[in-house]
């Protein structure tokens, strides 16, 4: 029997936005071993938490064979992405290759902030400031463009609280936690018996 704190994150992982961001791409589920049953139940998860049946959306997952382990496997693939596509990106700066730049953002929200030559060119310098450590001179020109950092919501002595959880209670934070789901961690966490506070 699953526990509930997994459930829990099972359907705040596959229903959250970030989560249904995820699974948008049937090439990344397909490469993550998913049947087309299991991707077709996504979408209806999907359309069942918008509607507010958040329960009925993660027994549709469930039913679907979506637990724990798929989720990893998909989380693994969309790391592999993640890497390949970061070093992608950086080859393309390192190259200063606006045409092959323009052609990786197409479909990306970066190419509607980096939307010319010149921008282009202040975005690689800040790579390579950030490259040379030069933390600071590149954050602010990512600024002046427009560029936010990506915010970590879950950093530092956070993690202690994780000490004392059973395995499952852990991989249920670690699931809602890449979900960004505040809520289920919370239910997570208190059903554990551990209060915690976010900012």
């Amino acid at each position: 029997m699953q526990s509930k704190s997994l459930l829990i994150a099972i359907a705040a992982f596959a229903v959250t936005t970030t989560g249904v961001s995820a699974y948008q791409n049937e090439d990344l589920l397909q490469a993550a071993g998913l049947s087309q049953e299991q991707i077709q139940a996504f979408e209806v998860a999907h359309e069942l938490k918008v509607s507010g049946d958040r329960e009925a959306a993660r027994d549709t997952l469930l039913e679907a064979g979506i637990d724990e382990t798929v989720l990893k496997e998909i989380s693994e693939v969309r790391k592999e992405k993640r890497v390949a596509s970061r070093g992608e990106l950086d080859s393309i700066l390192e190259a200063k290759d606006y045409q092959a730049f323009l052609t990786f953002v197409a479909d990306k929200p970066l190419g509607d902030i980096i939307t010319t030559e010149a921008d282009f060119k202040e975005f690689a310098s800040a790579h390579e400031l950030r490259r040379d450590g030069d933390i600071e001179g590149a954050r602010e020109i990512m600024d002046d463009l427009g560029v936010q950092p990506r915010k970590n919501h879950y950093r530092g002595d956070r993690r202690a609280s994780l000490v004392g959880l059973t395995e499952d209670e852990r991989e249920a934070v670690r699931v809602a936690k890449s979900a960004n789901d505040k809520k289920a961690v919370r239910s997570i966490l208190r059903e554990a018996g551990v209060e915690r506070t976010f900012r």
